[in-house]
């Protein structure tokens, strides 16, 4: 299922606060955007929905349980988590930073391999690539596996932080595309943000405008486009 709660969550590092009494509810396998500019608070929530911080008030449901309640580290290995730089560990092979998770779910070695292969057709990767490291591969690449590691375990909640902000403006493109196509073959629950209004208003069937720790807007991107709350919304319909 994973719908996600957030219920009047705060959190401040010493006197700033960086999220305000944030509330907002996510249905079962729906995309959200999550944009807003530098210190907005985007990035915070969504390591609040992983578990990477603690909220100082409120509490963050996953399924109707509150994930302060449950054990961190299976909490992440049941979510796939990538950011913008990727965060593939150099030492290993692509093979091995794909399996991670799965290693430490102990899955066997033929379950991998299998699961690995399915991946490569998933997100369109040559099996070639399996024993090279990061830094033989593309950025496009290197995307492709950061997607293919978080989607391994088959989670049903994926959280993208700013996930294709460091590739030319093609290769965004065409992750864009597979991202979508692979969410309608395989639905989760798609957390994603970014700070290209464009980007958010194409993920994003339902689009969370932050500024200052505050959500302006949450709704459907037609309605963000069409009735815009907020000064700063409109600011932001301005780049289109």
């Amino acid at each position: 299922m994973s719908e996600i709660v957030c219920n009047h969550v705060k959190k401040a590092y010493g006197e700033t606060i960086v999220l305000h009494d944030v509330s907002f509810t996510i249905q079962p396998y729906e995309r959200i955007s999550i944009i807003g500019g530098s210190g907005s608070g985007k990035t915070t929530l969504l390591k609040l929905l992983n578990a990477l911080i603690l909220p100082d008030e409120g509490s963050i449901q996953i399924d109707g349980i509150d994930i302060s309640t449950m054990d961190a580290n299976l909490l992440r290995q049941s979510i796939g988590y990538v950011i913008q730089s990727i965060g593939l560990f150099p030492h290993m092979t692509i093979y091995d930073n794909i399996t991670y998770v799965l290693r430490l779910k102990k899955w066997d070695a033929i379950r991998m391999q299998q699961r690995v292969e399915e991946l490569l057709h998933i997100v369109d990767l040559d099996a070639t690539l399996l024993t090279r490291y990061p830094d033989e591969l593309s950025g496009g690449q290197k995307q492709r596996v950061g997607i293919a590691r978080a989607l391994a375990a088959d989670p049903k909640v994926v959280l993208m932080d700013e996930a294709f902000g460091a590739v030319d403006e093609i290769t965004r493109h065409t992750l864009q595309e597979e991202l979508l196509r692979i969410h309608a073959v395989d639905p989760f629950t798609l957390v994603f943000v970014t700070h290209d209004i464009k980007e958010a208003l194409y993920l994003g069937e339902r689009v969370m405008v932050m500024k200052d720790g505050c959500v302006e807007q949450f709704d459907t991107a037609q309605h963000i486009r069409q009735h815009p709350k907020t000064a700063f919304v409109k600011q932001l319909l301005s780049y289109l």
